[in-house]
């Protein structure tokens, strides 16, 4: 079996698998803007720096219920805690639930946004536990996980526009195969794909992938990583990278990293039954320390720098809100 290579390893250039990683040293590469020349604006009185460009990370998985908004959430806190400006826009729509986990209550969410009533996404960010902010999922608006052609392209426009002030964007879609999970995960710069080791959950995350890796014959297939959650150990998790990396390998011609794996632990059960994340509840629980590892990874692969952090003050941020 080939086995594709490891992202959590400490030493990842050492790794094999080099397609996979030269595309994501591609996307590192594609979003340093330093090198850049500067641009002029229309009077041409002034040099205009190149826009800043962040990634945006999708965050999916083949079925529910194998904690991907609880990772979408945890992630979005401890890359807060290492100076990255995060924002977490839950896009499952019609059950969104990160709020809930959160222990918030907006007063506004997407469908504001996706509708045009005069919302953008920045207006629709709030403030949320853990240092990062939240745009609010639709929740009981009659139709699940079906934004249509107009309302998709209108969030990710407005996703684009998040880069003044955000060092970081995070995607929580939906559950499953649905057309918004697929162009979410598509529009992104790379996708995280959440398994446990039920095979029901490997299954369903090779099902997504392939549909991922075999759409248009054209186009570029996305960038993709898993997140091996709810494991006994390293070795469990490797494990089950292996099935779906082995599967990806010789029936897609697709070779998948793991980014990291998070270990079963008891205190994350009890964070989302009191909504407080265990990224708070439980920093140095085995969940913790697993998540913490994963962000540092997630940082360097998909060079997040905390740009946005170091320019603007936690003071002057609460103020503008």
């Amino acid at each position: 079996m080939t086995r594709a290579f490891v992202l959590h390893s400490d030493s990842p250039d050492e790794q094999s698998g080099g397609d996979q990683a030269s595309r994501l040293r591609e996307l590192v590469g594609s979003l340093d803007q330093r090198g850049g020349s500067p641009a002029m604006d229309g009077d041409t009185s002034r040099h205009v720096a190149p826009e800043r460009k962040i990634p945006i990370i999708a965050i999916a998985s083949g079925k529910g219920g194998v904690g991907k908004t609880t990772t979408s959430v945890n992630l979005s806190i401890a890359l807060s805690t290492m100076n990255r400006r995060t924002v977490l826009m839950d896009a499952d729509i019609g059950l969104a639930n990160a709020d809930v986990l959160c222990g918030l209550m907006p007063k506004n969410r997407l469908e504001s946004a996706a509708n045009q009533d005069g919302f953008t996404l920045e207006d629709l960010a709030i403030d949320a536990p853990g240092g990062f902010r939240l745009i609010p999922g639709s929740v009981g608006i009659g139709r699940v996980d079906e934004l249509n052609d107009e309302e998709r392209r209108t969030l990710l426009a407005s996703l684009r526009t998040m880069h003044r002030h955000n060092d970081v964007v995070l995607i929580d879609t939906s559950a499953g195969l649905g057309p918004s999970v697929t162009e979410f995960v598509s529009a992104a710069d790379l996708g995280l794909m959440v398994v446990t080791p039920e095979p029901t959950s490997i299954a369903d995350a090779y099902a997504l992938i392939k549909v991922l890796v075999s759409g248009d014959p054209g186009a570029r297939p996305p960038v993709l990583s898993l997140i091996i959650n709810q494991v006994a150990n390293e070795r469990e998790a490797e494990q089950v990278h292996d099935r779906i990396a082995g599967v990806c390998d010789r029936f897609l011609g697709y070779q998948i990293p793991m980014l990291g794996y998070i270990r079963r632990d008891k205190k994350v059960l009890s964070a989302v039954r009191a909504r407080v994340p265990y990224m708070i509840d439980s920093p140095k629980s085995s969940a913790g320390k697993d998540m913490t590892r994963l962000a540092k990874t997630l940082i360097d692969w998909a060079g997040i720098e905390g740009r946005a952090a170091a320019t603007t003050s936690r003071r002057s941020w609460f103020a503008r809100r």
